[in-house]
């Protein structure tokens, strides 16, 4: 006989019917053929296993209970078939909080644009710059629902989403190095993946020894998928990016990443840009702090370097097209609008001769 099955694994105790097979959580009805699979994380498994068991025994369907079952089952199904990026799954998650808070004990039946539009002008006020994200992801549930003949049609839909708050901080060379000589080391080299392979924070935190691709023509490249497109990226290494990686190449490293804290853990994102605020205002942290009213630079953030280094390149004449493979975008038509929206043009008045004036 083969080893019997715990039903409740020190530390993670799980509800009835609910089992751990490898590393996944799964199910299944007496009635079902084949099991039902809800991730590998533990808190979103056992929410969307709630969440499945309701849809079976005909209770109650609220939003809560959709995105539970969406950020425990569907996301991550989407996410190993490749219909969906990991990021995306993570935003998804957090996000899931949120719209619980503000709609999740509404039930599905009785879900109208009314309630969504007044959760999106709240939300407005409080976080303007991510209420955008939330829709996407309510969207994103209500879809499913639909596809399950849940509800008829997709009320997120006929609401209208919130303008799209476009930066156009640019930041000049005085900024950018007073910054840079104020930073510990991992930070500048942080500073110089950013502006010279125009990645993302999260995407430079990724880079390693793994991303480092060698040509038997001796030709050495940085080569990853943008996170958020999943769009490949391959960038020589010359020039200043091969001396700031020299290091790491003349001296291999089991270290998964090249930015990396003192204690060599590994950066979020978040801690990265907390370390990068301190630079702007003036703290080094050894000891020395500047005078914020006079060495400050404000308004400054690590994803500023992405525009910095494009607008750069387009104005020293580089082909758009060269650019749009840096960024990593999907169509070159996306690179000509991230420009225009950073570079504005400068166009003469009327200079026409008024000609009643003239006679």
């Amino acid at each position: 006989m083969g080893r019997p099955r715990l039903h409740n694994i020190p530390g993670e105790p799980l509800p009835e019917g609910l089992w751990k097979h490898g590393r996944k959580f799964r199910a299944k009805r007496p009635s079902d053929r084949d099991y039902t699979y809800f991730g590998i994380d533990y808190v979103a498994a056992v929410a969307a296993y709630a969440a499945w068991r309701k849809a079976g025994g005909g209770d109650i369907r609220s939003v809560e209970w959709l995105l539970d079952l969406c950020a425990g089952h569907v996301w991550p199904a989407r996410v190993e078939a490749g219909k969906m990026a990991e990021r995306t799954l993570r935003d998804y998650r957090r996000d899931k909080a949120i719209l619980i808070s503000g709609l999740g004990k509404c039930p599905l039946n009785i879900l109208r644009p009314s309630h969504i539009a007044k959760f999106r002008d709240a939300r407005q006020v409080d976080a303007p710059s991510h209420v955008r994200n939330e829709m996407a992801c309510l969207s994103s549930a209500l879809a499913y629902a639909v596809e399950q003949d849940y509800i008829p049609a997709n009320p997120a839909l006929q609401v209208r989403r919130p303008s799209k708050q476009v930066r156009d901080r640019l930041i000049d060379d005085a900024e950018y190095l007073k910054v840079y000589q104020r930073a510990l080391p991992s930070l500048q080299l942080a500073m110089t993946l950013a502006v010279r392979t125009l990645a993302l924070p999260a995407d430079v935190l990724r880079l390693g020894p793994r991303n480092v691709k060698r040509y038997d023509d001796g030709t050495r490249t940085l080569r990853w998928s943008r996170g958020k497109t999943n769009v490949k990226v391959e960038v020589a290494i010359v020039g200043e990016l091969a001396v700031a990686l020299d290091p790491f190449l003349q001296n291999p490293t089991l270290h998964p990443t090249f930015v990396r804290r003192e204690d060599e853990l590994p950066y979020t994102v978040e801690g990265i840009g907390a370390m990068f605020r301190r630079a702007c205002v003036g703290y080094t942290g050894r000891g020395k702090r500047y005078s914020p009213s006079g060495d400050a630079v404000l308004d400054f953030g690590l994803r500023d370097l992405r525009a910095k280094g494009a607008t750069e390149m387009y104005r020293a004449g580089i082909d758009i097209r060269h650019i749009q493979k840096l960024l990593g975008h999907k169509s070159v038509l996306t690179t000509e609008v991230y420009l225009k929206r950073l570079l504005a043009e400068i166009v003469r008045p009327n200079e026409q001769p008024i000609v009643a004036l003239l006679k």
